[in-house]
């Protein structure tokens, strides 16, 4: 059994999905006025989005009687992609990797996926605006270049939490999910917000439902350079001491609780040639999870005649043979 659920914005409301077709909606809290509505994302067996759902496949029952599947519509939640890099001195040896990985896990996306990509050296700044234009944010990830000053992980996160906040004040409704994938190296940051500020900061993304994609890989300084045994030992010990700093700097710190928190995804490199297939790794988990929430459907359910205030035992059930789904008032994750 799978849960399934719903944010609580309006109503409150829980789901399960049973077996393949059933889906439950267990609330005595429930308070739906005459008609109201809910959203479903089916898939088949192969996880493949059903956008032909009919009103004659969708039973909704209350206390087992029936009510009336009025209509049901497209129902469009897109994710929207943040990219932060860090491009700061330590960065140069692996740009490479990054513009190969990052131009493929571009282009594993559905063209709905709007992006930003953003640098985290000298401070967070925009390179690409949030667009739907391919070639543009492709142009992007090869043209920006290593700045001498160190990243600023933090407030590049800090700053994409206030930037949804924002949205979210200035559109007054969600309209889509929010998705950031950042590269970061384990070099020292820069910061300008203290801990109150951060915690504040993913406190936000947990509610708004955002996801975060993070990877840290550790800098490494070569020996190529270097004109003696002497230097050339201390650049082997410092090698080690970034591998072990992987998962403790104070970046990793905080991408660790934060992409857990947010149903992401961490991944510690010791190479950084490992970002030309992971990142495509990510596009590939961003653009199933846009084609599912991008494909629902909303249903609008009428009532039988008298039955008000709380849901009485409601139950959705897809009659389709061969799909499933997953129920809630907002289609968020």
């Amino acid at each position: 059994m799978s849960s399934v659920r719903g944010r609580a914005l309006p109503v409150g409301i829980l789901a399960v999905t049973i077996g393949a077709a059933v889906l439950v909606l267990a609330s005595a809290t429930l308070v739906a006025q005459a008609q109201f509505q809910f959203i479903i994302a089916a898939t088949d067996a192969k996880g493949v989005p059903v956008t032909d759902v009919t009103p004659a496949e969708i039973l909704m029952s209350e206390n087992g009687v029936a009510n009336e599947i009025a209509k049901v519509e497209p129902f469009h939640m897109p994710v929207t992609l943040t990219i932060a890099v860090d491009n700061g001195p330590l960065s140069n040896e692996a740009l490479s990797h990054y513009r190969s990985g990052l131009t493929a896990l571009v282009k594993a996306l559905p063209p709905e996926v709007e992006v930003t990509l953003i640098a985290t050296a000298p401070q967070p700044r925009m390179v690409v605006r949030p667009t739907l234009n391919r070639d543009q944010v492709l142009r992007g990830i090869n043209g920006f270049a290593p700045e001498r000053e160190n990243p600023r992980f933090t407030d590049a996160l800090v700053e994409f939490s206030q930037r949804l906040e924002k949205e979210l004040k200035d559109k007054k409704k969600v309209d889509s999910v929010p998705v950031m994938v950042m590269i970061s190296t384990t070099a020292n940051e820069q910061a300008s917000y203290e801990v109150p500020a951060i915690q504040k900061a993913l406190g936000f993304l947990q509610a708004r439902k955002a996801k975060l994609y993070v990877t840290m890989i550790a800098t490494r300084s070569s020996d190529a350079t270097l004109g003696n045994l002497s230097e050339r030992r201390d650049a082997q010990s410092a090698d080690l001491s970034g591998l072990n700093d992987l998962n403790t700097n104070r970046q990793a710190l905080i991408a660790i609780p934060a992409t857990k928190a947010t149903g992401g995804r961490y991944e510690a490199l010791a190479i950084s040639n490992r970002l030309t297939t992971l990142l495509p790794e990510f596009g590939e988990e961003i653009a199933t999870l846009h084609r599912k929430l991008y494909n629902q459907v909303l249903v609008t359910v009428q009532r039988k005649p008298g039955l008000t205030g709380p849901l009485q035992n409601p139950r959705v059930e897809l009659t389709r043979p061969g799909i499933t789904g997953q129920v809630s008032l907002d289609g968020l994750p």
